[in-house]
This record gives C-alpha cells, sequence and structure tokens, in this order.
C-alpha cells in the first residue's frame, strides 16, 4: 500500500510515562492537557514545565504535541486559558485541540499560526459543519465517533482540512459535545471537563405505566448504555482508504501500560500495510488480539459505527469495567478458606490480576498470590489444569465465570519498553573529517534538512607512533549513546599519518549532536512573547453592555420536541414557537401559516440529522422555508452552516451548540446567525455578565426537560426491539413511549426518532424557574424558553400562562399559581444549574 501523505497514529497521554511509553512504541503525534482547561481533569496532566520537557523529547524524536483544551471556558476564564496557551505556544506545541468555539475564535486572532483542530466535542459529522470550520480557521477536525466508513470517505474527499478519527478505546453512548447527563444530575460536567460517566450505570428499560413507583427489579435491568470499547486494528486497511490523516487512540486516563500495548499493536500493523505491496490485512495475529483484550475490554470489543449500526450488539450490557480475559469457570470453593478451583482455559500466572464474575456489581477479586496444581505449588498454570487460587473473598458459587483483569507479564513487557533504553532513534547521516593543519570536523544532518558543523578547536598532528585509521574515527564518532539519534551512513575522510585522540573525536560528535537535537526541537522559531494583555484587551473589548441588570420585557418561546395531539398552537400566547422539522413535512402551508400569524415560527432542526433525516431535511427545506417561517433553529455547526444558504430568514442557535461565554455570542453574530440559546450549563450569574450584543436575541431556558443525550443507539430498538448486527428491531417504539429507570428509580423518558432510529433522553426533573423569575428578569436577556415534551395542551397552555403573568407581573403573581407549580414539582423538579452552575 502506498500513500501520499505521512499517517499520523495519535496517542494519548495522561503523565510523563504515558508519553513515554506512546513515543518508544511507535506514536507521530501524542495529544496531552495542560493542569486546567482541558476534557480529563482526572488525569495527572502536565504542568508548564513538563509540557516543555515533553515537547523537547518529542521532537527530537519527530513526534508532534497537541494540547488539548476540549471544553467549554467561562468569560472568568478566558483570559487565564489563552494565557496557558501562550505559554505553551511559545513552548512549541504544533497545534492544540478545541472545543468551544468564542476560544477557538481568538486564538485564530491572537496565534494565527498555531493548527486549530476541532474537537469531537464540536459534535461535526457532515460536509457542512466540516465547510463550516474551513471558513473559521480550523485545519483538523476530530470527527464524530457515530460515523460510518463511507461518511468520512466522502468528507474527506471534500474537503481541505486534515480529518482524523477514533481507532481505538472507550466510546462514549452519547454525541461528544451533547452530553448533559452527568452534568445535570450530578454537577460534574462532560463539556468541563469532569465526567461522572452515569452511562456507565444500570439502569431499567419500561414502558410508560409499566412498574410505576416500583423498585428496580435486578434480574430486569442491565448496563444499557455502556458500549464496548472500540478496536479497528484489523480494518486498518479500509481506515488508511478513506483518506483520513489521523488514527487517534483514546485513554488520558488509561495507563502507560494501556498505552504502550495499543500504540505497538498499531505501529506494527500500520508498518506492515504500507511495507507490504497488498493494500488488504493480512489478518491480526491471535497473540496481538489477546494483548488488545486483556490490556482492556468491555465485553470484547466492537467496530463503533465504524462498519455501520449494530445495536445491542456493541454494547456491554453485563458490566461496564475492564473484562480482561476468561479464564475459566469455578469447579469448587471453600469459602472459609477463601480458595477456589478454576479449570483453565487460558495461561495463569503469580501476580495476575482475577476477578469471579457472582452476579453481583462487584465482583470478588484477588492478585494472585500462589497457585497450586495438583497440590503442589507453581508459579505458572497452563491452559486445561486445574488450579488452586487463595485469598478469593466473596459470595462465590460453583459455575460462576472468573476473568483475567490483569496480567502481570504483559505489564513488565510493555512497562520495559519505556523504562529501559530507548527505543525511537532517529537516522541521521555524518561525515568527520581529519586534516593536517585543519581543525577536526564534523557535519551531521537529518532526514528533515536540518544540518550541523562543528569545528573543534583540536588541529591534528603529524602521529609518533599509532596513526589514527578510518576505522577507529569511525568506530568512535558511530557511538551515538543515549541520545535520540543513530548513524544511517558516516563517512570519514581521515588524512594518513595522523594523531587525534578519542576525547577529541567524542568532544566533537557528542556537540554536533547536542546542536542537532537543539535543531529539530526549535520548530517555530519565529514564535516569540508579546503583548498578550494588550491584545487581550483589544479582542475581548464589547462595546454595548450597558444593558446589563435591566429589566427588560421579556418575550416567551415555546419549543416542542415533538407534536401534540390537540394543542391549538394558534394560540399558545407565546411569542416564537419552535416546531419539529417532522411536523413541517406533514403539516400543509395552511395550517403554518394559521400558526404564524399569533407568533415567530421557527423550524427546529435537531442537533444530530444524520442518514435519512439529512437527505429529507435538505430534499424539503426550499418548501418549508417558502411556507413563509421566520427561521430555523440549528443545533449543529453543519445545520448552521446550510441554513445560511436562506439570508431572508433568521438563523438561532439552540442550545447544544454550547454558547458558554461573551466570545461565543459574538462568533456567532459574525457567522450570520440573529440569536442563541445560552448553554444550560450557565448559572445567574454568568449569565447576568455576558456581552449583551445589538440586535442577538439571547435566549434562556426556564421550563422543561432538559435533553442530556443524543445517542445514535437506541436503547428502545436494541432491548425491547432486539435490534442487532443480524436483527432488524421490531419497531416498539411505533406506538409505545418508554423510559430509562436509574438505581434512584428516577425516570428518564426516551424519545425515538423513527426516521434514523436514534434516541434522545430527558431528565427525569423538570427545570422549573418560577420562583427566580425576578432574578431572570434582571438578567438583560431578551428571551425565555420553555420546552415540552410529555405534558397534555391543558398543561401548555396553563405553564405558557403562568410564566407570561410572572413576566409581567412578577413574583407577586407567584400565589395564582401554587396548584401548577405544586402539580410540576410532585413530579419532580430541578433548578438546573442556575444557582451554582457546574465545576
Amino acid at each position: 500500500m502506498t500513500r501520499d501523505f505521512k499517517l499520523e497514529l495519535l496517542a494519548p497521554c495522561g503523565d510523563w510515562e504515558a508519553f513515554m511509553a506512546a513515543v518508544e512504541n511507535g506514536a507521530d503525534a501524542v495529544y496531552v492537557g495542560g493542569k486546567l482547561f482541558n476534557a480529563r481533569q482526572y488525569a495527572s496532566n502536565f504542568d508548564e514545565e513538563k509540557i516543555k520537557e515533553v515537547i523537547h523529547y518529542a521532537h527530537v524524536r519527530d513526534v508532534n504535541v497537541y494540547q488539548t483544551m476540549n471544553i467549554l471556558i467561562s468569560d472568568s476564564e478566558m483570559r487565564e486559558a489563552l494565557k496557558a496557551l501562550e505559554r505553551s505556544y511559545l513552548a512549541g506545541i504544533d497545534g492544540v485541540i478545541v472545543q468551544d468555539i468564542g476560544l477557538a475564535s481568538l486564538i485564530r486572532k491572537l496565534y494565527p499560526d498555531l493548527a486549530l483542530h476541532a474537537s469531537t466535542q464540536m459534535t461535526v459529522y457532515n460536509l457542512q459543519g466540516v465547510k463550516l470550520l474551513e471558513e473559521l480557521g480550523f485545519k483538523r477536525v476530530v470527527l464524530a465517533r457515530e460515523l460510518s466508513l463511507e461518511e468520512i470517505q466522502y468528507i474527506t474527499e471534500n474537503t481541505s482540512l486534515e480529518v482524523e478519527v477514533f481507532v481505538h478505546g472507550a466510546l462514549c453512548v452519547c454525541y461528544s459535545g451533547q452530553c448533559l447527563m452527568s452534568s445535570i444530575i450530578g454537577g460534574r460536567s462532560g463539556n468541563r471537563g469532569k465526567c461522572a460517566q452515569p452511562c456507565r450505570l444500570p439502569y431499567q428499560l419500561l414502558e410508560v405505566g409499566e412498574g410505576s413507583g416500583l423498585p428496580q427489579r435486578k434480574a430486569n435491568r442491565g448496563y444499557f448504555m455502556s458500549p464496548k470499547d472500540l478496536c479497528s486494528v484489523d480494518i486498518l486497511d479500509k481506515i488508511i482508504k478513506s483518506g483520513v490523516k489521523s488514527l487517534k487512540i483514546e485513554g488520558r486516563m488509561k495507563s502507560a501500560e494501556y498505552v504502550a500495548t495499543v500504540v505497538r499493536i498499531y505501529r506494527k500493523y500500520l508498518d506492515r500495510l504500507f511495507e507490504s505491496t497488498d493494500s488488504r490485512n493480512e489478518g491480526i495475529v491471535e497473540k496481538d488480539m489477546k494483548d488488545l483484550l486483556q490490556i482492556f475490554n468491555r465485553g470484547g470489543f466492537s467496530k463503533g459505527y465504524l462498519e455501520g449500526k449494530t445495536g445491542k450488539d456493541m454494547m456491554s450490557f453485563e458490566k461496564p469495567k475492564n473484562w480482561g480475559i476468561y479464564v475459566g469457570k469455578v469447579m469448587a470453593c471453600d469459602r472459609a478458606q477463601g480458595s477456589i478451583k478454576i479449570k483453565l482455559e487460558e495461561p495463569l500466572s503469580l501476580g495476575d490480576g482475577i476477578e469471579v464474575w457472582n452476579g453481583e456489581d462487584e465482583s470478588p477479586g484477588t492478585i494472585v498470590t500462589s497457585i497450586r496444581v495438583n497440590g503442589k505449588a507453581v508459579t505458572e498454570a497452563l491452559p486445561q489444569q486445574v488450579v488452586e487460587v487463595r485469598n478469593v473473598k466473596g459470595r462465590i458459587n460453583k459455575g460462576n465465570k472468573v476473568y483475567k483483569t490483569s496480567d502481570k507479564k504483559l505489564n513488565a513487557s510493555a512497562r520495559e519498553s519505556f523504562t529501559g533504553k530507548f527505543k525511537k532513534r532517529i537516522p541521521i547521516e555524518g561525515r568527520i573529517t581529519v586534516a593536517g593543519g585543519k581543525p577536526l570536523s564534523i557535519i551531521v544532518k537529518d532526514y528533515e534538512g536540518n544540518k550541523v558543523e562543528v569545528k573543534s578547536s583540536y588541529v591534528p598532528e603529524k602521529a609518533l607512533t599509532s596513526p589514527v585509521t578510518e576505522e577507529k574515527v569511525l568506530k568512535q564518532a558511530a557511538k551515538t549513546g543515549q541520545t535520540p539519534f543513530e548513524f544511517k551512513e558516516l563517512l570519514a575522510d581521515v588524512e594518513d599519518g595522523l594523531s587525534v585522540p578519542v576525547s577529541e573525536i567524542n568532544n566533537i560528535r557528542r556537540h554536533a549532536l547536542n546542536q542537532l537535537e537543539i535543531k529539530r526541537t526549535d520548530r517555530y522559531p519565529l514564535r516569540k512573547p508579546g503583548n498578550l494583555q494588550e491584545k487581550l484587551e483589544d479582542v475581548m473589548h464589547f462595546p454595548g453592555n450597558s444593558r446589563n441588570g435591566e429589566e427588560k420585557n421579556l418575550k416567551i418561546s415555546a419549543c416542542f420536541y415533538k407534536d401534540m395531539a390537540g394543542l391549538e398552537y394558534e394560540s399558545l400566547g407565546v411569542d416564537r414557537i419552535y416546531l419539529p422539522f417532522s411536523m413541517f413535512v406533514k403539516e400543509n402551508k395552511e395550517r403554518i401559516l394559521s400558526i404564524k400569524e399569533n407568533a415567530e415560527l421557527f423550524v427546529f432542526i435537531p442537533p444530530v440529522t444524520r442518514g435519512n433525516y439529512d437527505k429529507l431535511i435538505k430534499s424539503r427545506l426550499d418548501d418549508i422555508v417558502n411556507m413563509g417561517i421566520d427561521g430555523i433553529l440549528a443545533g449543529n455547526p453543519g445545520t448552521v452552516k446550510y441554513a445560511g444558504a436562506y439570508p431572508k430568514i433568521r438563523i438561532m442557535g439552540d442550545f447544544s451548540l454550547n454558547i458558554f461565554n461573551s466570545v461565543s455570542i459574538k462568533t456567532l453574530k459574525d457567522m450570520g446567525l440573529n440569536g442563541a440559546t445560552l448553554s444550560c450549563e450557565l448559572n445567574l450569574n454568568q449569565i447576568r455578565e455576558m456581552g449583551k450584543f445589538p440586535d442577538f436575541v439571547e435566549e434562556v431556558l426556564v421550563y422543561g426537560r432538559i435533553p442530556l443525550m443524543i445517542s445514535e443507539y437506541c436503547p428502545v430498538g436494541s432491548i425491547k426491539g432486539n435490534f442487532g448486527k443480524n436483527s432488524r428491531c421490531s419497531m416498539p417504539c411505533k406506538d409505545k413511549d418508554f423510559y430509562l429507570v436509574d438505581r434512584m428509580n428516577m425516570k428518564f423518558p426516551v424519545l425515538c426518532d423513527r426516521i434514523d432510529c436514534r434516541s434522545m433522553i430527558f431528565n427525569a426533573k423538570v427545570l422549573l424557574l418560577s420562583d427566580t423569575v425576578d432574578r431572570i428578569k434582571t438578567l438583560g436577556i431578551d428571551m425565555v424558553r420553555l420546552n415540552f415534551t410529555d405534558e397534555n395542551p391543558k398543561e401548555v397552555k396553563d405553564i405558557v400562562k403562568m410564566h407570561r403573568d410572572l413576566l409581567n407581573n412578577g413574583s407577586g403573581a407567584l400565589d395564582s399559581y401554587k396548584q401548577l407549580i405544586d402539580k410540576i414539582k410532585s413530579r419532580g423538579f430541578t433548578k438546573g444549574h442556575f444557582p451554582r452552575g457546574v465545576q
């Protein structure tokens, strides 16, 4: 297989050991986080000095370093974030990975030569979104993990941007950047790098009306939102053919041994593909696949969505953590002694870790400290042998499965790869000259065009006894020792009859290699410190903020996630209505115009519209716009891009665009948007302090269920409908509604999209801010939004009426709606992040 560009193997580094593991096992690039402002706040990460060390070590060895700043940044943090970035910029990072569109715009202005990478947190899944990133000055896009190889190839063939895709590691069940579950129910935001992974907890899936008020029955629950890890090593040939630039391994929270193992194996098969004349994968050695499984897996691996949707087959319903490798079943157990007997199907050694699956959430496990075969102590046992293992405590029964969760030999081998002698060597060429009457000199150069010439102060003299030979000079000069270099070609021009001390050859070689190392690390000599503070004051000066704190005549919008039978939209009494795209496909023009008579009418396009939905939108959007609608509610960069083709209508950004700071608002305004619903993760004080821009509508959600997840995986179709790789969905969502129930018996409604069979999961509690209305009126915003999902028509009208009265008359009107408020609260309510915000 040939290629006309360098394909990059990109590895995760949560700490220094993981970084060394990545480089020494063949990564072409690494991505690292600083101590703040990155999406893995619970990794060790790197301080300023350590990032400098990382860059130096990596650049000498021809490895790129990308810094992750892939979280949302608040107004109060923006300056500190940019100061932190400047330090890394001056140290020589090769690119920065960002989610926040405001941060991205400032980086482009302040550091125009720094490569901008759009994080997968930006939820870019179609060509229109990629084209928008081109206009915004990005160099690379990390595509959503839900794309198929065909979709990826279509994008790579039609963009100038570099395309990066994930090839191995953990998968989120939700589209990255669209998950608010950890944030809303636990206060730890995935958009801020602190996800608590509630998706990895057990749930029940029940039909509405089924099991109401009952605690979970263990037999009916599972880890219904926990995907298997992605592994694509056996389809690397197909991925390469799709035209991507970078292959990304997930795992900044994983061990250095994990990084070493995964990078080593992917490097091996990438090299094999490019060294072979045959473009096909020749198959994966069984041991390599076992090593990948052993180092970390959740119920085996899946291809994710690279080869299409596989429903239940990509999920790990039984356990959400590392499974390791199955080694056998318990044949007998002695609970008093804490010993079990296992007939092995895989080798087992002292120092390995095992778990016994007994059906409980936490499996009994131990590090193996003794193995007995036929009563005799051994250090290792082989398949088919019956072994006795002790010190295993817990409820264990005959027939329980046993898994090896860690392998001491594999971990030791992985560790040796990055703690022993350095393996990553840079090939160089050299020529040393020994001539009478001239200083001893050496020239060294690499294959990237760097060249160093060093002349010694020593001048060779006539030899009195043993003249130096070419062989001796070459032998001594070739000793690169602990440097990152090795000579692929070394020549020596040695004049006969001269004497040169070995120490002089060593000194000149050492000096030359040191200079070459410095030259290789200094990739960006034109980067110089500037007056960042002065520049910041300029780019972050937003005139027109005097409206902060004013009470305004707030307007009300109502957003509907599905058509509500029997509801008279025409007489709702709101200023703006967002109706789902699917309604415009069904309704005739007369009905649409009748709704528009009393309110602005916007078509609501969901944040994710891949597949059939995307085709339907593009084929019908002209007709819908021609109906006379006022605007489009756009929740994705791709939607923003193609909505821009209709200059006569307004574009409103949905909160799924994650607008978290004033700069992001200004960026959307400059892009041509007329307004945006602000992030649901902002608190009241943050909203009050945000910039207010003329002719730009700032909207805040104050009532309704908040969408917590948008997933290409549908739990209803996979669990109730039996959808899998080889089975079709029975469509249980056609005439039934479902919800997920967590361990606290909270019920999360699941909205099924029957166009592309993806799902949206809503919060169990309804956002209700009725008693905060007086503070909301002082925020300087323009509009409050009400979300409607499962209310009945009367409730919708009553809720609209209440909010209108509260906005007009303040908290004094609360007593009139006590019964309605109590009814809403009895179902479960929340004030969201308005009081305190997120971590």
